[in-house]
């Protein structure tokens, strides 16, 4: 099984892994390679959960996926905020394309003391557009604190409330954490903090096509939706709804934080990778990369 050998490879590259777990069949398995606190931060690796509140909401018919973000938000925008914002969908913050210039809201290196407000919403709704939507991805924080003021307009409950009545009670998930804006509402782009067997599980339910335990918690078009190859990179890799793909022929998927945070999903051999780091030199992309040219 090829556990053992992905385990056989951080020991040999000196990669420092917390906790990796594997998922097959129903299955799973864990080993602690280094002692760690139980849970951590989880860095953009949180996208995905957040994506996955966005995709709740679009099953219930509630946010459909070229919702103007401008409705949802036309009061807290500037008088003068242009045609190309008033575009922006749903769809555009999910793929990272709404048309900034480039990334910021990024709390894990950004000393949020120097931004110049409290209220975060507004600053990423004055964020000046240099592309029209949809046509450059710009990896930026910004998308995904958005897509969190999103889910809290459209449910009526905080992004972190939301996901703990619907995915993480659901999924027994023991203890979770988020980091929050001065307003309270959680970041949406990093600062999840949980388990590595509860990334498995998350990945699981995807790998399952939304399914846990006989009960569904997504629907098969949001999975098949958020894991397809929605914006196309110059490296050859594609991004969806904050899961990427390297290219070739994988069916392959796997969602990437900061340290090396991973959650490997391969539908072909039905299994699920997770592990959780504290890896600066990013040596655990040896690990991706691995998983892929099985």
């Amino acid at each position: 099984m090829f556990f053992s050998e992905l385990l056989k490879l951080i020991e040999q590259e000196e990669i420092p892994v917390y906790t990796v777990s594997h998922y097959r069949a129903g299955e799973t398995e864990t080993r602690c390679i280094h002692p760690a606190n139980c849970c951590n931060n989880i860095y953009s690796v949180s996208k995905n959960f957040t994506a996955t509140a966005v995709g709740m909401l679009y099953d219930r018919g509630l946010l459909p996926l070229d919702t103007s973000v401008y409705e949802l938000f036309h009061q807290d925008y500037p008088a003068d905020c242009g045609e190309d914002w008033k575009a922006v969908t749903v769809a555009h913050v999910l793929t990272q394309t709404i048309g900034i210039a480039s990334g910021f809201l990024d709390i894990d290196v950004e000393d949020i003391r120097q931004y110049p407000t409290g209220d975060f919403l507004r600053m990423v709704l004055r964020a000046p557009l240099v592309y029209r939507p949809g046509e450059k991805m710009v990896y930026s924080d910004s998308n995904y604190y958005l897509a969190s003021r999103i889910v809290a307009a459209v449910s009526g409950k905080k992004l972190q409330d939301f996901l703990l009545e619907n995915l993480f009670n659901p999924l027994c998930f023991q203890g979770t954490g988020w980091a929050t804006c001065p307003r309270g509402h959680a970041m949406g782009a990093t600062g999840l903090f949980i388990r590595t067997e509860e990334m498995l599980r998350f990945g699981a339910l995807y790998l399952n096509g939304g399914m846990w335990e006989g009960r569904r918690l997504l629907s098969e078009d949001w999975v098949a939706k958020a894991t397809a190859s929605q914006v196309g990179l110059e490296s050859g890799s594609s991004y969806g709804y904050s899961f990427w793909r390297l290219g070739g022929e994988s069916s392959a998927y796997h969602c990437a934080g900061m340290y090396g945070q991973v959650i490997y999903v391969d539908p072909r051999d039905r299994c699920v990778f997770a592990w959780q780091a504290y890896d600066p030199a990013d040596r655990s992309g040896k690990l991706v990369a691995a998983l892929y040219a099985r």
